[in-house]
């Protein structure tokens, strides 16, 4: 591209990222109206980063360090956390921003190349969840991330460089192999998706100078971080990534993965891609039409992978389509009814992503309350925050039907007394502080506790102490349960399977336990040791 292109497509990305950021810094922080417990989660782990802790060698997380990095190195600085977050996006989207605007460059027409650059800051920048649902929320922030770097690689891999030479397989090579480190750090699925598609595109080209500048690049990211974090870390995050694996708590985010690549919801998509797969074959594409049918299953194992299962791929098959349109072969009306189609079908979440600054900066503050102590920038509407809602899950009395597979889950047994099946569905933030201060008055405030439920975040509220080498989020086992000093069993919880689970382990590993305070809402027990291990 020549002329004063280069300046637009860059001016437009940074105009996206300077105007979302305006907008989050003249709020003064982030209204959430939606998964407060994701951002529990969020604030967990930060507070564990800023105080020098280490993702898996400190803490269990699935998720690898540059998940929440950046936003810890901000708060570290003093920001409050919305105010980080925002920050951090801006950071990110700025990091982004060269690879977006060399795949635009080098790859694509000039209208293409604007929408893809849009697309990949909106990922960066946005304040959704990944779907078209219009809330603001910081759930999964990380996947949002991943897909904007997925977008990149992928498209270097996929669509042919319109340019050849040294200079032209270097940038190649440092925009896969930083992209492709990156990855392996946030969300280790985007990097199992990207990862074979990457090194396949650059064999096929018998592009040897692109592959061994994206190894150098990203054994120079991973080598950095082992310098930094010592070598343990890498045997650790695999660890967590296998136990979360084996875990029988949750097998799957949302739904099922026959259903995410063929349910009703999602079967158009899938035929498109396979409709895109045909038409670029046929049309001549013949190498990137391979790729695009290789990158398939790793997309669809990604969305698979992902809480709501929102297509987000549709954004780039509708740009890979389109690219790859060629007037005078047989297919171009073809590949250009799927690119438009994608597209269409990908704008429900696009809208969402790109509104929700707009929604965020419009939010009624009269009616907002803080959702963390202190001023961490964080709000929620007080409905929302304070009014606790609860379902009670219990097993039928009577013997169910025959046609009724599920009559409901079992009570829970713990020490001869039936907990209640209590989930609670709204008014998170009032339930955990309202237990937190009632623990903290009397008197166990700063001693560590192992919470029975999916969530661990009282210690956020000041009610018991951070149990090292726990779980923010619990995926199976008893992790860090050797330095708890308290056993804290909630009525009401997020997961009554987590419950379940841990307090099943508790008594099978015959750990010693004292009752030493029960409430309508919950029961703290001492916690120690078995009596032989003690020894």
């Amino acid at each position: 591209m020549k002329g004063s292109f280069p300046a637009v497509l860059a001016g437009l990305m940074a105009a996206i990222l300077a105007l979302a950021t305006a907008l989050g810094l003249a709020k003064g922080g982030l209204h959430i109206s939606n998964h407060e417990g994701d951002l529990l989660h969020l604030a967990d782990i930060v507070r564990r980063e800023v105080d020098g802790e280490w993702p898996h060698l400190d803490f269990v997380t699935p998720l690898g360090v540059l998940a929440y990095a950046p936003i810890a190195a901000l708060a570290a600085l003093g920001l409050p956390l919305g105010l980080a977050v925002i920050w951090a996006q801006a950071l990110v989207g700025a990091v982004l921003l060269p690879g977006a605007f060399w795949v635009g460059l080098s790859r694509l027409d000039r209208g293409w190349a604007c929408l893809f650059g849009a697309g990949v800051m909106g990922l960066a920048v946005a304040l959704a969840s990944g779907g078209p649902e219009p809330w603001i929320s910081l759930s999964m922030h990380y996947n949002r991330w991943g897909w904007a770097i997925a977008f990149i690689v992928l498209a270097i891999a996929i669509l042919p460089p319109r340019g050849s030479g040294p200079g032209q397989q270097l940038a190649d090579g440092l925009v896969l192999g930083l992209g492709l480190a990156a990855l392996a750090l946030i969300k280790a699925t985007y990097l199992l998706a990207c990862a074979p598609v990457a090194v396949l595109a650059l064999a096929l080209r018998r592009d040897g100078r692109a592959l061994a500048t994206a190894l150098a690049a990203a054994l120079a990211i991973w080598g950095g971080l082992t310098l930094v974090a010592g070598p343990g870390l890498w045997p650790a995050y695999l660890t967590d990534l296998l136990e979360v694996a084996r875990t029988d708590m949750r097998p799957y985010p949302s739904d099922p993965f026959l259903t995410v690549i063929g349910g009703t919801r999602t079967v158009a998509g899938t035929l498109l891609y396979l409709a895109a797969v045909i038409l670029a074959r046929r049309g001549g594409w013949r190498q990137e039409g391979l790729l695009l049918l290789a990158a398939g299953p790793g997309l669809a194992y990604a969305t698979y992978q992902n809480h709501g299962n929102a297509p987000v791929w549709l954004f780039l098959l509708g740009i890979l389509a389109l690219a790859l349109r060629r007037p005078g072969t047989p297919q171009p009306y073809g590949l250009m009814a799927v690119g438009w189609s994608a597209l269409l079908l990908a704008a429900p979440i696009f809208l969402a992503l790109f509104e929700s600054p707009i929604r965020n900066f419009s939010a009624a503050e009269g009616e907002a309350v803080a959702l963390l102590p202190g001023d961490q920038g964080l709000w929620m509407p007080a409905a929302r925050a304070l009014r606790v809602e609860t379902r009670i899950e219990r097993p039928l009395d009577l013997d169910p039907p025959d046609w009724l597979v599920d009559p409901g889950p079992e009570p829970t047994v713990f020490r001869g007394t039936e907990l209640e099946g209590c989930v609670v569905t709204n008014g998170l933030v009032a339930w955990y502080r309202a237990i937190s201060e009632d623990l903290a008055a009397t008197g166990f405030a700063g001693h560590p506790a192992f919470v029975a439920d999916v969530l661990s975040a009282y210690w956020l509220f000041g009610g018991v102490g951070r149990l090292d080498g726990g779980a923010p989020w619990y995926y199976g086992g008893l992790p860090g349960i050797e330095g708890a000093e308290l056993l804290l069993v909630p009525q009401c919880v997020g997961n009554i399977d987590a419950r379940r689970g841990i307090l099943a382990a508790v008594e099978a590993g015959g750990y010693e336990l004292t009752e030493l305070r029960r409430t309508r809402d919950y029961i703290v027990l001492g916690i120690a040791p078995p009596a032989a291990s003690a020894r």
